[in-house]
């Protein structure tokens, strides 16, 4: 080879590994900024996550409420409070 030939094929690799190295850092970019979009969403479902079961527990606490048991056993059951109570004792 002669040294213009060898100046032109260094030339040509420089240029080739350049473009090669600014390709690989465009997908680079790309697949970092779709994780931190995939992260986004996650974030936000995880927080909208955390206001139903916050709202869901506030709502067992208000169902579970002793008062509310007792009005409902009273007026929809027809049930009453125990007069006398007796405790029976398995003889094993």
């Amino acid at each position: 080879m002669t040294s213009s030939a060898k100046q032109s094929f260094i030339l040509f690799a420089a240029w080739l590994l350049v473009i090669v190295c600014a390709t690989l850092q465009v997908a680079a970019t790309h697949w970092h900024r779709q994780l931190v979009s995939d992260w986004q969403v996650s974030e936000h479902q995880r927080l909208s996550l955390e206001q139903d079961y916050g709202r869901l527990l506030l709502e067992q606490s208000a169902l579970t409420a002793h008062g509310r048991v007792e009005r409902i056993a009273k007026e929809k059951l027809q049930m009453i409070e125990a007069k006398d109570v007796q405790v029976i004792r398995s003889s094993r």
